[in-house]
């Protein structure tokens, strides 16, 4: 197709030839953007530094279809896939500091960087990147009850990739974990046992181990808290989405199959409840402030994050993980077009 036809401002979207789901994740946030601009999603490898060209599709919104071709330099670019630093610092000496969610991290760079934050620290379970079978029996018997996460960001949403294990009396233990959206358990008469069953199962140095925290219940059920974080059309961090997902289960690990509420709708399905829920809104959004603030501090251009919280009886919040690919909810999920939102006021500063 003819490049000159590609209207002002270039929105280049950076995705990963693995990770198919957010890449047609894309086609779903731009049918739901309003705004004026231009399309193109393309694998890094087909950026053309010298020439200040890329290789990609160009998403048709007439046609609703993407077209093949070499078009202009975007004027800002969204990463949706891990790109090497310093292939992003010359990508910024070409078009500036317009490329963001330029930190695609896993599980344990988020929480050493988090870590660093002396608020953040009363907000985050003991966590510890797992090496050996000593690291796992110490941490089981100092909490009694853990979870063991797949450190690769991409393998370990949606719970897929977790166990949770629980030391019981006479050293018997626990182990809960997800299978085809079905929680099961096993139990082992002996540490060893256990370990021998986990190491089957998991590479112990692409894990680490987090404290268990028992959430509030819920009709008996498990819960958490889904806060997404936006850079909008002004430049400025602002909460797009605060949700509190219960699960069909008693467990931590919570399958897909949720009931999802507002805290305005959790205050009238639980008027009996003595959790004060304002206060409870209010801290959720302290947070995850503090942590977009952590981000920027640290020099990093991101601008859609996703933080999963954990309340407990005591009503404190717990950062349980961020996640620098979060996938928006369906519906009304304003999450699906603040990216772009924020990338056309970029390309106009």
């Amino acid at each position: 197709m003819n490049s000159c036809s590609i209207s002002k401002p270039r929105i280049g979207i950076c995705v990963s030839k693995k990770k198919r789901l957010l890449s047609e994740l894309i086609e779903i946030r731009i049918k739901k953007f309003r705004g004026k601009g231009s399309f193109i999603k393309f694998y890094i490898e087909d950026l053309n530094l010298e020439k200040c060209q890329v290789k990609g599709e160009y998403f048709n919104r007439k046609t609703k279809q993407w077209e093949e071709g070499i078009f202009p330099f975007p004027e800002t670019i969204y990463v949706q896939c891990y790109v090497d630093q310093q292939r992003l610092k010359e990508i910024e000496q070409v078009i500036g500091q317009k490329v963001f969610n330029n930190f695609i991290f896993d599980k344990w760079q988020g929480w050493e960087l988090l870590s660093k934050d002396t608020v953040l620290q009363h907000s985050l379970p003991h966590t510890v990147q797992m090496k050996n079978k000593v690291d796992i029996k110490h941490f089981l018997y100092y909490h009694q009850d853990i979870i063991l996460k797949p450190i690769d960001v991409s393998t370990g949403h949606s719970s897929r990739g977790l166990f949770r294990v629980k030391l019981q009396k006479n050293n018997i233990i626990n182990v809960f974990f997800t299978k085809k959206q079905k929680i099961k358990e096993k139990k082992f008469e002996s540490f060893d046992t256990f370990f021998e069953w986990i190491s089957l199962k998991i590479s112990t140095n692409e894990y680490i181990v987090q404290q268990s925290i028992q959430t509030v219940m819920l009709d008996k059920n498990a819960t958490d808290i889904r806060l997404n974080m936006n850079k909008n059309a002004k430049g400025k961090w602002e909460v797009s989405l605060l949700l509190m997902r219960v699960a069909t289960n008693s467990s931590y690990i919570i399958p897909s199959t949720v009931k999802i509420l507002s805290i305005d709708k959790l205050v009238k399905l639980y008027p009996e409840s003595k959790l004060k829920w304002n206060n409870i809104k209010n801290e959720a959004i302290h947070i995850g402030r503090r942590i977009c603030h952590t981000f920027d501090k640290s020099g990093y251009h991101m601008a859609n994050i996703g933080i999963d919280l954990g309340l407990d009886a005591n009503e404190h919040l717990w950062v349980f993980e961020v996640n620098p690919l979060p996938h928006p909810l369906n519906g009304k999920d304003p999450s699906h077009k603040k990216p772009f939102e924020y990338a056309c006021y970029l390309a106009s500063t």
